[in-house]
């Protein structure tokens, strides 16, 4: 089996890093503690803008039409930023709840 990142694996990896560096910092987070979210809207919307929550869903749908492959891909970046938020569950909502792709 190969386990390595294909390149297109690797422009996604190193693409979402480019979009979360600098804008989840652990001061923003730690601001939010106590607020009613900790999602930072800002953030979360240039995750939605690059298709973070619709990797999932088929191109027919308007999606990105990747594989879980890919989304692990995705999952590791965010976690590895400490990206908050509930990211999982709105990749998985996307294509069936509406605004979940959209981040809204």
């Amino acid at each position: 089996m190969n386990f390595q990142l294909s390149e297109d694996q690797v422009a996604l990896r190193d693409g979402l890093q480019a979009i979360v560096e600098g804008r989840f910092s652990l001061d923003d987070i730690r601001a939010r503690e106590d607020a009613p979210s900790v999602v930072n809207r800002a953030g979360w919307l240039a995750l939605s803008d690059a298709g973070v929550f619709a990797l999932l869903v088929p191109e027919a749908l308007g999606g990105l039409g990747l594989s879980i492959t890919d989304a692990v891909v995705a999952m590791e970046v965010l976690g590895h930023a400490l990206v908050p938020g509930p990211l999982v569950g709105t990749m998985l909502a996307a294509g069936t709840v509406p605004g979940a792709a959209e981040g809204t």
